[in-house]
């Protein structure tokens, strides 16, 4: 069963990552799914069942949760595609605008390879006219579909290193702590796949153990409710107005490329999104690569256009009290665009809930590999 659980910070949250100096411990902005499962299982084993976790870990799949504010219908982090204006940038009407490039760029790409194009691509601030960048973070929609871009609370603090031989400070030994400070309105959405027995030491372990680093210090501590599904779109609704908006966008930049010919019918367009950093290969002793290989319909899938960066991943063994291995990873937010053609038959919509649900690429217990299929602010391809 899938049961959607919010984590309300009560105290100060230090989600650790990978960091170039040890002085400075920095949070990650949201919760890993492998985050949560290191508390259940801390949990299980402080029960005296630590010999049990491996065989009731394999039942159990925890995503990860990300930040939403209260009035927030669903929270999503920026696919890569997502741009704003350089000068003013955020939603309307405190700023000039976020808008999504992923279906023109894709558009531009696919008749390029068809005629010359008089003009480059570029995407300019229809207020201002200057030029648009790149953004990230998370942003939520509320119930009247208000957009708004979700700021994560921080505070520091400067601790001093303890020695666990004489039990008193060690000179000279300072760090700093950068951690998400807790408020009223901020919540933390994911979801839990399992028995509901399973999910239920999910909720109590939250609450006992807590999250994260430095638990036996305060941090960490959550309340834990159960809530309903994000209001996202259907899978199959989402892909059916990404290809509408498509094909529109497809007529509209082809008049610029005499002799260009139209989109077939029956092709289908999807993209897949990450929501979480994803570690993939092509084959399963081969290097690591950047994207993501489908099985779908019988066939093999590579995509045909993404938008990525990649980002180094690890994390802690509690268990064997080790780090896990390093991979190298596509970063959250990356998009991959994939066509599927009429001669391969219908486009196969229950497969792709299926990959929504199992997540894509290696380490995906882990919570690497969570995504979304056509993601719903590549609809915006005006300025919001």
């Amino acid at each position: 069963m899938n049961r959607w659980l919010h984590l309300k910070p009560r105290s100060p949250l230090l989600i650790g990552r990978l960091k170039a100096d040890s002085a400075y411990l920095v949070t990650l902005p949201y919760i890993p799914g492998r985050v949560v499962r290191g508390a259940w299982a801390e949990g299980r084993r402080m029960a005296g069942k630590a010999a049990t976790i491996a065989a009731a870990a394999r039942q159990l799949q925890i995503w990860n949760f990300h930040p939403v504010r209260e009035g927030m219908v669903y929270s999503l982090p920026f696919p890569k595609s997502a741009w704003t204006c350089k000068r003013h940038p955020g939603f309307r009407p405190h700023g000039h605008g976020v808008l999504d490039s992923c279906i023109p760029r894709w558009v531009y790409r696919l008749l390029e390879e068809q005629a010359r194009l008089p003009v480059p691509f570029q995407i300019v601030c229809d207020i201002c006219e200057d030029r648009m960048t790149p953004t990230d973070g998370y942003y939520g929609i509320d119930a009247t579909g208000g957009r708004a871009r979700i700021s994560i609370p921080l505070q520091f603090q400067t601790k001093v290193a303890l020695s666990r031989r004489r039990r008193a400070a060690m000179e000279g030994m300072l760090y700093q702590v950068t951690a998400i400070a807790p408020q009223e309105d901020l919540a933390f959405v994911g979801r839990v796949q399992g028995p509901p027995d399973l999910i239920r030491e999910v909720e109590e372990a939250l609450e006992q153990v807590g999250v994260g680093a430095l638990t036996r210090r305060g941090y960490g501590q959550v309340q834990v409710y159960r809530g309903d599904p994000p209001a996202y779109l259907s899978l199959r609704e989402r892909v059916e107005r990404f290809n509408r908006i498509f094909r529109q966008i497809y007529a509209d930049i082809a008049r610029l490329a005499p002799g260009a010919s139209p989109l077939p019918e029956g092709t289908w367009f999807f993209t897949i999104d990450l929501l979480a950093p994803g570690v993939f290969r092509e084959d399963p002793l081969g290097p690591p690569a950047l994207w993501p290989t489908l099985e779908l319909g019988g066939r093999t899938l590579r995509p045909c256009f993404w938008i990525t960066r990649p980002t180094l991943v690890g994390g802690w063994s509690t268990a064997w009290g080790l780090p896990k291995p390093v991979d190298l990873a596509a970063s959250a937010g990356s998009v991959y665009g994939f066509r599927w053609d009429p001669e391969w038959g219908p486009l196969d919509f229950e497969a792709l809930e299926r990959l929504e649900e199992t997540g894509v690429g290696e380490r995906t217990d882990e919570g690497f590999g969570e995504l979304m299929v056509c993601h719903p602010f590549h609809l915006e391809v005006e300025p919001v």
